[in-house]
């Protein structure tokens, strides 16, 4: 990390490749979340100034970059409520390997729907969303934003070989048009957290 922070720097800072434009949701401060895995991980945050690898990486940064935060907000959250945040580690981590800013080492952006989540945690079984479901009022906000991501960013991403797999489901999904009610849950959602209701 040291030698990708001297390498990268400054322009590492403000990097932002996918060109992610949003905010960086308040429940990142509040915890006020009824996605289970986020309100714990944020929570475990603000009690000890620390969390699992996991849980920055796969829960904080996946959501993010899913929801398509700027990566400097997002970073600048982590040099702010993390104790072991040096600037010279949490930049490369968040803004490369967390939200896919600059290509400078990450080979593919690290984000997933709520089965990798599920698979890593046992957050799900007690979360107010189903972690089965795409589409309607009580699905995982992460299944749709994970679509919605990887349909937003296709013009970036299809060519990456890591993602051939990934992109022949968002074929199917294109298709058979259930991408249409995706981004119709992903307008739900975001209307929902303006209104602190996600």
């Amino acid at each position: 990390m040291r030698h990708v922070y001297r390498h990268a720097m400054p322009e590492l800072e403000t990097a932002n490749q996918l060109e992610a434009s949003h905010d960086l949701p308040e429940f990142y401060w509040s915890g006020e979340t009824n996605m289970e895995c986020v309100r714990q991980s944020v929570a475990d945050v603000e009690q000890r100034g620390y969390s699992h690898h996991i849980q920055r990486l796969m829960v904080l940064a996946n959501f993010a970059t899913l929801w398509g935060v700027e990566p400097k907000q997002l970073n600048e959250w982590f040099n702010a409520t993390y104790v072991d945040a040096y600037h010279w580690v949490t930049t490369p981590n968040v803004v490369e390997m967390g939200q896919y800013g600059d290509g400078v080492f990450a080979s593919k952006p690290y984000v997933s729907s709520a089965n990798y989540i599920d698979k890593m945690s046992d957050y799900c079984g007690d979360c107010h969303y189903y972690k089965t479901k795409d589409t309607g009022n009580k699905a995982c906000p992460f299944n749709a934003l994970y679509w919605d991501f990887l349909d937003r960013n296709e013009d970036q991403l299809r060519s990456n070989h890591r993602m051939g797999l990934m992109y022949s489901h968002v074929d199917n999904k294109q298709e058979s048009g259930d991408m249409d009610e995706i981004r119709a849950r992903v307008e739900d959602l975001r209307e929902k957290e303006r209104y602190g209701e996600l």
